[in-house]
């Protein structure tokens, strides 16, 4: 409804109570002030005032015209007189609320237009502006309910679809579990988003309802169009970045790189999009160490305060940074305050790495501050925090403040555990609110940032001559980078699948891989190609998210045809929720990791189960988890130099059933007796590369930075 609503209907308001003189001047002004003569309509009002300073339709009306006019201020007093003559008429506080929103008062607009509905509650208007006004207030929920109510007495007011559309969609973003508010988004979108007074951005809701849904292949079609429209440069940026998240998501990561420049060439300021060219590079089996290096140092030099270079060792005092004093204590042997800084401190592969070692670092003289940066939790959160020192939420928070937290904290060693993962906090690392910063677990390559010192890994994982391409000093644990915690719901080891799949020895092999089909290039297709090949009978079985998607996973069966893996030997399963994804284990008997990302927490889930890992070794940490985790198991026998000794391994393996048989039923037990599990050690040892960080600042001498 527009700002003077049906102004008529105020005369039913005043029954018979106004002078026949003030009954016409009204009609007149109304009609005046209808045709957009708002001059000569208020000196009519002010006439009908001047003869009944308290007629709550005139002041009402001239609160309206002042209001159009653009005196705010003059407006709201004018509409409160009337209220306060006629507290009754919903209209008024409707037009009220309206002079709030202009006037940049969210909160006494809300409450306005939620007195408005309370009085007339058919009025679908007043439920509208609500509902916006409740959304300006950062409360999307609110926002739904109201409008939805508006929509039930209403669907036809303009604009409306489009404003519960997107209401829905930041009430989804809002919250974990929410796929049934963008289901709702986009059947009110699906017909209509042409029909809005801005076709893009309602195209671009619509796109993004069936992106959250997992529907990124319908998604990636409708960003596309819009961008084949040539829209405003808004729009066009976020086509750019949505289309290049659904890319990422369905496993193109050279279509995802490519939209992530586009977007960063539009926006040079946008820190995510660096960080997700920085992580995707990680997967391109033709980008060289040198070429990751580089990516993640391009994100410092926009992003962070100075440009990073490697150090060897860690320097002290990073130059260009806004002075510090640290104030902390100089002992070499006190206790160390060490935080954390994670949004996975959550049922999250991070979270089964480390969590038993934050619980037992206190027994070697660590203190554990943890700043979590997520807005949920749960039972491993709620687990976390008993462990912790300290335990700040941060979720939202602008990295000053958290680095002010921090600070005032008086932490020693602040850990990053997200690199250039979603939800990370490089801003605050940035800042350096601790003397000493080093990047932990969460990622699995350089930072770009020489705000951060040190780089915790191992010897399998960084063998030498991997410093080179890390701006922080490795620092490398005796066995293992970590340690792991396999979730309560893990099922027990089963018999080897290929006994129950013919005759003895004869039985079908089935090879899997459970990783992102991201890592699944054409490269590492084409050489599981070689392996069945080499295993005539066998079978590969793929679970993947992305595989959810319908035309992706045709676009992918023929991707892998096209690698020599037929159809009839390739077995594709959705996405299974954690609880149940082990259990697929049960039906591969070896499983075969990508390059070169290789798996994480995907082969610590397969050896735990009983299944052996082929592994190809190359120089950089990201394609070397396995290779750590095999050294650790006493296996280096899964970890092929090339390609041509990958597929001998992966085929010995297939033809020895009884070996095979025999490692499936003993590999738990080694795995349980290895430093992978050994909490106690691994605290300890890690405790000690605190330790040794801290003297190391003690002899360079330095307290400030």
């Amino acid at each position: 409804m527009g700002l003077i609503g049906t102004l008529r209907a105020l005369l039913g308001s005043r029954g018979g109570e106004q002078a026949a003189r003030a009954q016409i001047d009204l009609d007149r002004a109304i009609a005046l002030h209808e045709s957009g003569q708002l001059e000569q309509a208020e000196r009519i009002y002010r006439t009908v005032l001047a003869a009944q300073a308290n007629h709550p339709g005139a002041l009402h009306l001239l609160g309206v015209v002042l209001h159009q006019r653009g005196d705010h201020a003059g407006a709201l007093q004018s509409i409160n007189a009337a209220i306060q003559s006629s507290p009754e008429v919903a209209l008024y506080h409707f037009n009220r609320g309206n002079v709030h929103t202009a006037l940049g008062d969210s909160r006494s607009a809300a409450t306005s237009f939620a007195e408005a509905a309370r009085l007339n509650p058919g009025y679908a208007a007043a439920w509208v502006n609500l509902g916006k006004a409740r959304f300006e207030l950062g409360a999307p929920a609110e926002a739904v309910a109201a409008m939805r109510r508006a929509y039930i007495l209403d669907a036809s007011l303009p604009g409306l679809r489009f404003d519960l559309a997107a209401a829905l969609i930041a009430n989804g973003d809002e919250f974990d579990n929410a796929k049934q508010l963008y289901v709702e988004a986009a059947d009110l979108l699906r017909e209509h988003w042409q029909e809005s007074a801005n076709p893009a951005a309602a195209r671009l809701m619509f796109a993004y309802s069936l992106h959250m849904q997992d529907c990124w292949s319908e998604a990636t079609a409708n960003y596309r169009a819009i961008l084949d429209a040539n829209p405003a440069p808004a729009e066009r940026l976020k086509a750019h970045s949505h289309i290049a998240n659904c890319y990422n998501q369905l496993g193109r990561m050279t279509e995802a790189l490519a939209h992530y420049r586009e977007a960063l060439k539009l926006d040079p300021t946008l820190t995510d999009t660096e960080s997700s060219i920085a992580a995707c590079i990680n997967y391109d089996p033709a980008t060289t160490p040198q070429d990751v290096l580089e990516a993640h140092r391009d994100w410092a030099r926009r992003f962070s305060a100075t440009p990073a270079t490697p150090t060897t060792p860690a320097t002290f005092p990073t130059q260009g940074l806004r002075p510090h004093t640290w104030n902390n204590d100089s002992s070499a042997e006190r206790p160390l305050r060490v935080g954390f800084v994670s949004a996975d401190f959550r049922r999250h592969p991070v979270a089964a790495l480390c969590a038993a070692t934050l619980e037992r670092l206190r027994a070697h003289g660590i203190e554990t501050c943890c700043y979590y940066n997520f807005a949920s939790a749960d039972i491993v959160t709620a687990r976390l925090r008993k462990a912790a020192t300290r335990w700040h939420n941060i979720a939202g928070l602008p990295d000053e403040d958290v680095a002010a937290r921090i600070e005032s904290d008086r932490i020693d060693i602040l850990v990053d555990l997200a690199g250039h993962t979603t939800h990370n906090r490089l801003g605050v690392f940035a800042i350096k609110p601790a003397p000493l910063q080093a990047s932990w677990l969460g990622y699995f390559n350089s930072t770009g940032l020489d705000t951060i010192d040190y780089f915790l890994t191992d010897p399998h994982s960084s063998p030498p001559g991997q410093d080179a391409f890390f701006v922080e000093k490795l620092l490398r644990l005796p066995h293992t980078r970590f340690c792991f915690e396999p979730w309560e719901f893990t099922p027990e080891v089963n018999p080897l699948p290929a006994l129950s799949k013919g005759t003895g020895a004869d039985g079908q092999i089935t090879f899997g891989c459970l990783n992102n089909l991201s890592k699944l290039n054409s490269r590492v297709l084409s050489l599981w190609g070689r392996v069945l090949a080499a295993v005539p009978g066998a079978r590969l079985l793929v679970q993947a998210q992305a595989l959810n998607d319908a035309a992706n996973r045709e676009r992918f069966a023929g991707q892998a045809e096209d690698a020599g893996i037929a159809r009839a030997r390739l077995e594709l399963r959705n996405f299974v929720s954690m609880a149940q994804a082990a259990m697929s284990y049960h039906d591969i008997d070896i499983a075969l990791d990508p390059f070169p990302f290789c798996g994480g927490m995907t082969s610590f889930d397969a050896l735990w189960m009983g299944v052996p890992v082929v592994t190809l070794e190359r120089p950089m940490l990201v394609s070397r988890q396995t290779l750590s985790m095999l050294h650790n198991l006493n296996y280096p026998e899964w970890i092929a130099q090339d390609e041509d000794h990958y597929v001998a391994i992966a085929a010995g393996l297939a033809y020895d059933r009884v070996r095979l048989a025999s490692v499936r039923q003993e590999l738990r037990a080694r795995f349980a007796a290895s430093p992978l599990m050994d909490y106690d050690a691994f605290a300890r040892d890690l405790a000690a590369a605190f330790r040794c960080m801290w003297r190391e600042r003690l002899l360079a001498g330095n307290n400030t930075a």
